[in-house]
């Protein structure tokens, strides 16, 4: 995308072109990401549409002054062909990881439904909690990339073995970042492994320069990892998951997710 200066004139922001077409800021972005509309960059990295490309690729039966409206039937069709392409990928990806370990996938399901009560506690925009559910379904698809001997050894790592698997964040973001629509989520599965006193991985971040969503997917994947029994460990009951998420609040955790996680599932 061309760089541009926010001062060039007949340029829309996001929020405008949304208006324009009545649709969510959000499915501009989806339009953008899909290659169905051309978009220009600020310095800043804020996406700006030329009003003349809305009309060039027929988004828009007719755009005279501040008004316009989307054609129903392009609508229903750019519809039809972004949720085929966003379901098409989403079932690819989560097949891939059932097909390495079902166990894994399970716990996916898991993680998205708990960020999904905190993101409704949190208030979160319609666009925001999607992202968060996509990221939280997909966290650990880097573990596709990992020798399943390692992932399903019964014993103890190897310090070898250990920062293999610690590899899975940043193997999760290269794929990702593949999938045009699913960019935005890519920094969220790269980092939901960082702590919040920043001696996580694979970036060592700490405080709110973690990207909120993997810190909600941290809270929510704890939760999960403390109460699911596995072949080396007994699960923990709710009671006593919730208050090792306290003792890790402000160390492995975000204090204010998790006071929302424990308002979420009681």
């Amino acid at each position: 995308m061309k760089n541009i200066s926010t001062a060039e004139k007949d340029i829309l922001r996001t929020r405008e072109a949304a208006e324009l077409l009545k649709v969510t800021p959000q499915t501009i972005k989806n339009y953008i990401y899909a290659g169905k509309l051309k978009a220009l960059r600020t310095p800043g990295g804020h996406h700006r549409i030329r009003r003349s490309d809305l009309k060039e690729i027929g988004m828009l039966e007719d755009l005279p002054g501040e008004e316009g409206s989307l054609s129903r039937k392009e609508l229903y069709q750019l519809y039809k062909e972004l949720l085929g392409s966003y379901v098409a990928t989403i079932k690819a990806l989560l097949k891939a990881i059932d097909a390495r370990d079902s166990i894994e996938l399970s716990h996916s399901l898991r993680v998205a439904e708990y960020c999904k009560g905190m993101a409704q506690k949190l208030g979160l925009p319609d666009g925001e909690m999607r992202n968060l559910e996509l990221a939280a379904l997909l966290h650990d698809v880097g573990k596709i990339g990992i020798s399943e001997t390692i992932l399903g050894k019964p014993g103890q790592l190897t310090d070898q073995e250990h920062y293999m698997v610690k590899q899975h964040s940043e193997i999760g973001e290269d794929i990702i970042g593949k999938v045009d629509f699913l960019k935005p989520i890519a920094a969220s599965v790269r980092h939901h492994h960082e702590r919040f006193d920043g001696k996580g991985y694979p970036d060592g971040l700490a405080l709110d320069e973690i990207p909120l969503p993997a810190r909600i997917i941290s809270v929510a994947e704890t939760y999960d990892f403390l109460t699911t029994e596995s072949p080396f460990k007994e699960a923990l009951s709710k009671e006593q998951a919730l208050e090792e998420l306290q003792r890790s609040s402000g160390k492995q955790l975000d204090p204010a997710i998790v006071s929302t996680f424990v308002a979420s599932v009681n």
